[in-house]
Formats: C-alpha cells, sequence, structure tokens
C-alpha cells in the first residue's frame, strides 16, 4: 500500500481535538482534580495551543513520572503523562491508528478499536467449530519483555513505510525515544506502533507470504492452530526467524499441543466443543468476593466477573459463586427503542471509498440522519466477509434505489458491488451493480 499524508490535517480538525479533550479529562476524579480544574478553565485555550503545536510539527512529551505496578506477578514502570501532553498524544493517535487499522490483518487484536479479546476469542471458537481438520493442533507463543525490547530505529522504519509527512514522523519518533531503550508502558502510542511493527514483520509475513491459514494475535501472545504437528513445527520456525530478525525474542514456553487439552489464551481456556474461564480467574473472583464486605464493591466485582463468564460455558460458575443465574440476552427478548426512532446499525463507520469494488451485503438503510457534513445524510448498514459495517450517503441516487428496494418483497438483504462512475467535469459517484 502507498504511503499516506495529509494526517496532520486530520488530527488539529476541532472535532478530533475536542473529543480528545472529553476523553482524557472523563470522571469526576479526573475533573475534580488539580490539572483537570485547571484545563476545564481554560478547555479553548489549551485545545488551540496544543493544535498549534501539532500543526507546525513541534509537540513533545515535555515531562512524565514513573510508577511501579504489579500485573499477574510481574512488576513493570509504567509512565505517566501530564493531562495536557496526553491529550496531545490522543488527537494524534486516534487519527494514526484509524489509518493503521485498515492495514492490519483481520485476526489481530487489543489496542485496535472494535477488535477486543472477545472478538478474537469469537474468531478462535467459530475457526476451531466450523474447521475441526485443519485445526487439531495449537503452537502457543509469547514475545519476551516486548516493549522493553523493541528496537527504536526498527519501529521508527516501520513508521516511514507507512506515512510521509515528516512532521508526524518527527512527533511519533519523540514518542518511541522518550525512552532509553524500547517504547514506553504507558504512552498511548506505545500499542499502536507495537503492533505496526509485528503487522508489517509477522503478521502479513506469516499470512500473505507463508499462506498460514489460521493465526491469531492479541499484543505479543499468538496462536497458530494447523491439522498436524508437522505444520505447526514448520510455522514456528518461521515465527522465530522473523522475531529474531528485529531484535525480540519468543519466550521458552512455546509449546505445540492437541487442541482437546484447551487452548490458554485471553483469559479463556478454549476447546472445540466449550469456553471455559481461566482458573486463576475464577480463583481471583472467588476470593474477592469472599472477602467483600461493601455491598456496593460486590455489585461491582459481580459485573466484573459477568462481563467474562459471558462469554464462555460458565453458568454454573457464576451461580455457585454468587448465587445468581446468568440469564441469556435472547431470552430476554428486549432491543433498544431510540426516543428519535431512527435505526441503530451495528458495526464500525467505514468511507465508502474503502468499499469500492468489494462484493458486499446491503443490510439496511435509514435516512434523515444528522452528520457534520449535513442533516439529510443517509446511512447504510453492510456485511463485508462476514464483519458488519456501515457508511454514509448523499447520493440522491442511491437513496432513490435503496427506497425502491425497501418496497420490493424481501427486497433485503441484496449481495451488490460499488462501483465508481465519472460524470460532469472528472467529477466521481458511487453506484450499486
Amino acid at each position: 500500500m502507498r504511503r499516506e499524508g495529509y494526517i496532520i490535517e486530520e488530527v488539529v480538525e476541532y472535532s478530533n481535538m475536542s473529543d480528545s479533550f472529553d476523553r482524557v479529562l472523563r470522571g469526576t476524579k479526573r475533573k475534580e482534580s488539580p490539572q483537570g480544574c485547571s484545563l476545564l478553565a481554560h478547555r479553548e485555550e489549551v485545545i488551540r495551543e496544543l493544535s498549534e503545536c501539532i500543526e507546525a510539527g513541534t509537540f513533545t512529551v515535555r515531562d512524565y513520572r514513573e510508577r511501579e505496578i504489579n500485573e499477574n506477578g510481574k512488576v513493570r514502570r509504567i509512565q505517566i503523562l501530564s493531562m495536557k501532553d496526553r491529550i496531545a498524544v490522543h488527537a494524534i493517535m486516534a487519527v494514526v491508528d484509524r489509518h493503521l487499522k485498515k492495514r492490519f490483518i483481520r485476526t489481530t487484536s487489543a489496542s485496535i478499536k472494535g477488535r477486543g479479546m472477545h472478538d478474537l476469542l469469537a474468531y478462535i471458537h467459530r475457526d476451531m467449530q466450523e474447521q475441526p481438520e485443519s485445526t487439531r493442533y495449537c503452537y502457543k507463543f509469547d514475545i519476551s519483555k516486548f516493549y522493553e525490547s523493541i528496537s527504536q530505529d526498527t519501529v521508527m522504519d516501520c513508521v516511514r513505510r507507512v506515512f510521509k509527512d515528516e512532521r508526524l514522523i518527527a512527533m511519533l519518533d519523540g514518542f518511541v525515544r522518550m525512552m532509553p531503550h524500547g517504547l514506553s508502558i504507558g504512552l498511548r502510542s506505545s500499542q499502536g506502533l507495537g503492533n505496526l511493527l509485528l503487522s508489517i514483520h509477522l503478521d502479513h509475513v506469516l499470512k500473505d507470504e507463508c499462506g498460514v491459514r489460521h493465526f491469531y494475535r492479541y499484543c505479543d501472545d499468538g496462536v497458530v492452530l494447523a491439522g498436524s504437528k508437522r505444520e505447526l513445527w514448520e510455522v514456528r520456525e518461521i515465527i522465530h526467524r522473523q522475531i529474531e530478525s528485529i531484535g525480540l525474542k519468543v519466550k521458552r514456553n512455546e509449546r505445540i499441543f492437541p487442541v482437546r487439552e484447551g487452548i490458554d489464551f485471553l483469559g479463556y481456556v478454549i476447546r472445540p466443543d466449550h469456553i471455559l474461564l481461566r482458573k486463576r480467574i475464577k480463583q481471583k473472583a472467588a476470593k474477592k468476593l469472599n472477602e467483600v464486605k461493601s455491598r456496593k464493591r460486590r455489585r461491582e466485582l459481580i459485573a466484573s466477573l459477568y462481563g467474562m463468564a459471558k462469554h464462555a460455558d460458565c453458568n454454573n460458575m457464576f451461580y455457585k459463586l454468587t448465587g445468581k443465574k446468568m440469564r441469556s440476552f435472547k431470552d430476554l427478548n428486549v432491543s433498544y427503542q431510540p426516543e428519535d426512532g431512527k435505526k441503530r446499525f451495528p458495526g464500525t463507520v467505514v468511507s465508502i471509498r474503502e468499499l469500492v469494488n468489494l462484493p458486499i451485503v446491503v443490510k439496511d438503510f435509514e435516512t434523515g440522519i444528522k452528520t457534520e457534513q449535513g442533516d439529510d445524510r443517509c446511512i447504510v448498514s453492510i456485511e463485508v466477509n462476514g464483519e458488519m459495517k456501515k457508511f454514509f450517503t448523499n447520493s440522491e441516487e442511491m437513496k432513490n434505489i435503496l427506497a425502491q428496494i425497501r418496497e420490493m418483497p424481501d427486497g433485503f438483504p441484496f449481495e451488490t458491488t460499488i462501483r465508481t462512475e465519472t460524470f460532469g467535469k472528472g467529477r466521481t459517484k458511487y453506484v450499486f451493480s
């Protein structure tokens, strides 16, 4: 794919800067802190100042403090920025991440909008159920001290492969080189740039060059499924070669085993016929629920456990620990009914330009939607490669065609491909074909 420019112009748009300000200062605790009060009192001035620095390409992280945290027995040092710096970093990375997302393979997750652990969990379990012969064995690996060991020069080489705006590259270089070695743990940019590094040097090599069918990555943890151990030993050699080529190492706890033993990944133990919560998570939840005295805190713990358990086959475990029975959302037979009467469609919003020449399934549409571009836009719900998405259009031709199809018996859903046509003086329109 070609390198991208004009990223800074997207970053300094008022809507992006304002949204970043609100996200960093979300929550009463942050708003009432001395930093928060000062920023809120000078909101427009702060947004204007940061926008000017970013547009000039001169923004840098001025200072930070470090704090040690214990993460499942691992002691990590994280860097904490001032809220003002975090607003700018968030504004830059919100746009950078949006451009990077379309370059990532579908089965990579973590710190990618719309792709959390449960999204990847569903992908793995679905493949195991639908393709049992090609998912009989598993290779599981983890990269040792990932963020601390990353080569800063290699990350910047990856950045230059994607972006060409020197102002953006200079600011990202400042984020990358904030620490003497590796990437900062806690800086908003580290997750996205870490994903970019592995996307270029591992994900696309396995999927595009080597044709590995079942590869899944969550940050620096990876899983490969195949029909035989021999296939996995060959993939293992490729992974080691690629990881070592960028100065990293695979941990010694890697292993190849039959999937019937259960894949301990993403906080769950995944088997072809069922999913369970990881033993350590159940034990920690049981201990906390046994010790807690506050009713409010107990409700919070139960809600947190429910958020994990509902993605697994854990009804009996949930009842034993909480005394409450889990009900399926489908059994409740309720749906959101907006006050404005407009339909709400699932999936992420994509530009219609990204859909040109792709086979899609049009599910439904809604008109009269108010956006920043106008008040009477049309939103179209579509499915692309099994994934729900949606796009906005103001094309009267598309609106008219969709309205006609709605009147037809069994008109929706329908398959189509979006094409471009040139008219007038070099103008372009998008049409169904």
